[in-house]
């Protein structure tokens, strides 16, 4: 079996597109994302009566080789005209909802890729020219400063602003490369975890960020830490929106049930799901689950799917966030695309197809062969 998911809408490298018929790229298969330069490899004969009635909405530029590129040269040749994928290439995606939008990231357990996902996801929405801050929740073992590279710019803190001893705009660390960006931690990690800190504190910066006199921000994202104590409590409490970030492995899924429940107890209603690092040959191997479980298991909205990548570890070692490197990866790609989805609040779909049999040759078929 093969795994798929099917998305409302796509951008990579600069072009986007909208889907009549609700197919758009392919993740979580052969390959994760389509672009301006090639769809996926994927078995389209098998996908075709998910697209729309004509085939045309199965497009990005020039198609991939094998039957998507067939399929594409008979759409262009039947005057279905050039794909719209390449007629929007400087459209902006249309921001969704009341700004500013508060969006904790959270999972219940650690090490699934909540930092790491916050700091790309917060890139991406910077360089869509939204004002972004991203404030590291952790109290006591902060990691964000290190992803986005900014751990020598880290001089005062939001507990040095409760305290009076400087005004918030100190706090808040422009990104050199996009100063639309943000960071603001709330503590030193050689310092003792303040008692005194908790959610009403925490709203109270998310308030002050609302009131600043230069405007405020488009997003306010809040890296959760993991667990469910006192910190998961502090994180949510602000929060208008969760994206809860899950691996395919059954320990993960356990604590991101567990959270969703939580998270819908505390009044967040708007949760979507991210399922990261996705092995599509372990998932063909059946030795891991699939998209479309964890979302059966879950039920929650899909945000994005995240395959394995090793330049995401180069990444954060470097402290360069992956969506700015250029060649970009799959795992970029597909972390550009979810930032798209949250500006727009759109989702995506998670299918499961069969794949083709192995044609068969001439001489085969006529000796009877398999």
């Amino acid at each position: 079996m093969r795994v798929v998911a099917l998305q409302q809408g796509y951008h990579c490298n600069g072009v986007e597109g909208r889907s009549r018929g609700g197919a758009g790229a392919a993740l979580g298969g052969a390959s994760p994302m389509a672009s301006c330069s090639g769809m996926c490899r994927a078995q389209v004969s098998l996908v075709s009566p998910l697209v729309s009635r004509r085939g045309s909405d199965w497009y990005g530029g020039e198609l991939a080789q094998g039957r998507v590129g067939q399929l594409g040269s008979r759409g262009r040749s039947r005057g279905m005209g050039m794909p719209r994928a390449m007629l929007q290439w400087n459209r902006k995606p249309e921001l969704a909802g009341e700004v500013p939008r508060v969006v904790v990231i959270t999972s219940g357990k650690g090490g699934v890729g909540k930092t790491t996902t916050t700091a790309n996801l917060g890139m991406c929405l910077a360089r869509l020219n939204f004002k972004v801050v991203a404030i590291d929740a952790d109290v006591g073992l902060r990691n964000l400063d290190l992803l986005l590279g900014l751990e020598n710019r880290v001089n005062y803190t939001a507990m040095e602003v409760l305290n009076g001893e400087c005004r918030l705009d100190q706090a808040l660390i422009r990104d050199k490369r996009w100063t639309n960006f943000e960071l603001l931690c709330i503590n030193k990690p050689r310092y003792k975890m303040p008692l005194g800190f908790g959610g009403k504190a925490l709203t109270w910066l998310v308030d002050a960020l609302k009131k600043r006199p230069e405007g405020q921000p488009h997003f306010i994202l809040i890296d959760c830490p993991a667990g469910i104590d006192a910190g998961f409590i502090t994180a949510i409490t602000p929060a208008q929106e969760a994206i809860l970030v899950t691996t395919p492995d059954i320990t993960s899924l356990r604590d991101a049930d567990r959270v969703t429940g939580l998270l819908e107890c505390d009044g967040i209603k708007d949760i979507k799901m991210v399922v990261n690092r996705v092995r599509s040959d372990m998932i063909k191997g059946e030795d891991m689950m699939s998209v479309l479980d964890v979302q059966e298991m879950l039920g929650l909205p899909l945000l994005g799917v995240i395959p394995e990548d090793s330049e995401v570890i180069k990444s954060t070692n470097r402290g360069y966030p992956l969506v700015l490197k250029n060649p970009p990866t799959l795992a970029g790609l597909a972390l550009e695309q979810m930032a798209w989805r949250l500006v727009e609040k759109d989702s995506m779909k998670a299918v499961m197809i069969e794949e083709a049999p192995p044609k068969r040759g001439f001489l085969q078929g006529l000796m009877g062969g398999k």
